[in-house]
């Protein structure tokens, strides 16, 4: 997954010599938290957040956002990895999108196979050996997977199985036949 796969692209921006004021209403107008805030030729050369803007002691319909965006953000190119991602976007020095938090953490989610059913994790010692065991296992008991994950959590490694929740025992009891036994599972709620 990329960044172009998760950015939201026409993006919403301003002009540095926006008001305040203007562009609080556009931000809520198109429900977004970050404005970039781009020159005459679309080069991003600030950004603003509505909470930047809502803490102003200012008057907000003289001051120009540009007098109170953060200068500069750090860009990132639209093929990059998303799991390198920040939340900046550039492309030859013009805006083509935004990545924020939220579209990360949707991507981290997806990633992850969570919201498509339940998930099952199970700890991993010798990660391949482990991790090829249980698809033997798995492919064997003929359980249909949507996705798995390995990761390494504070020392430990994990393989997270997502899979329809009509599958899940299915799947608890595949891993059981090879020694491996669920350290977690998950049904949506």
């Amino acid at each position: 997954m990329v960044v172009k796969d998760w950015m939201s692209s026409p993006v919403v921006t301003a002009a540095p010599t926006a008001s305040v004021s203007a562009a609080l209403k556009l931000m809520f107008l198109r429900k977004v938290h970050r404005l970039p805030v781009v020159d005459d030729h679309d080069k991003l050369v600030g950004i603003v957040t509505r909470g930047t803007l809502l803490e102003l002691d200012t008057p907000s319909t003289t001051t120009a956002i540009g007098a109170v965006m953060t200068p500069t953000p750090f860009t990132t190119h639209p093929l990059t990895p998303i799991e390198h991602a920040a939340t900046r976007m550039r492309e030859d020095g013009r805006l083509v999108g935004i990545i924020t938090e939220s579209d990360i953490f949707d991507a981290f989610l997806e990633l992850l196979g969570v919201g498509r059913g339940s998930t099952v994790t199970i700890a991993l010692g010798d990660i391949a050996a482990d991790l090829a065991r249980a698809l033997d296992a798995i492919a064997a008991a003929g359980v249909p997977l949507n996705g798995v994950t390995s990761l390494a959590h504070r020392g430990s490694s994990f393989a997270l199985f997502s899979l329809d929740e009509k599958d899940r025992r299915a799947l608890v009891h595949a891993l059981a036949t090879v020694g491996l036994n669920p350290a977690e599972t998950h049904v949506p709620g």
